[in-house]
């Protein structure tokens, strides 16, 4: 009598109990995959302390880093010092060409500040004429020279200084 009573539902009983063998199943390859995972990971980790100490990989591992601190802290200074040393190279020279006597009609006439950072360097000038063309330089220092400056020549320099040209005929030299 106990048994009859699951007759009507043994359809019932044997589908959920394929769902559920199914479950199982799919638990299973999932824990097998995970296990595999796991075993691989350890014979990797296995691999290395067989073939080294743990206390000595970690010693070689701290030197390494301090080495990297020491390369780390020269290559700062060596980047300090070129930072300096470019500061007194000529960084963005700077022409500008102009008409310097309306009778010869052209930009031929031309100045060239060639400073640095700092303002120091020296500005060159040429002026071209129908008779006779004159080239001439002269020292600056602090975007400053000792010299009398012309308009075009103080233009030059501070464009130079700037780093970017400003007007139409000014030109930064690559």
């Amino acid at each position: 009598m106990g048994l009859s009573i699951l007759q009507p539902y043994t359809l019932d009983i044997a589908v959920c109990s394929a769902i559920l063998a199914i479950i199982c199943l799919v638990i299973a390859f999932v824990a097998l995959s995970r296990s595999a995972r796991l075993k691989r990971k350890f014979n990797r980790l296995k691999e290395i302390t067989s073939t080294a100490d743990l206390e000595r990989v970690f010693e070689e591992t701290k030197d390494a880093v301090r080495r990297l601190e020491l390369k780390l802290r020269e290559a700062e200074e060596h980047l300090r010092e070129v930072e300096e040393a470019l500061q007194s190279k000529v960084s963005t020279p700077a022409i500008l060409r102009y008409n310097a006597f309306s009778e010869v009609g052209s930009d031929l006439s031309y100045s060239v500040a060639l400073v640095d950072g700092k303002g120091d360097g020296v500005v060159i000038t040429s002026i071209y004429g129908r008779e006779d063309s004159v080239t001439y330089g002269k020292p600056v220092q602090g975007g400053d020279s000792s010299y009398m400056l012309t308009n075009e020549e103080r233009t030059v320099i501070e464009e130079a200084l700037r780093g970017a040209p400003q007007s139409g005929t000014t030109a930064q030299i690559s």
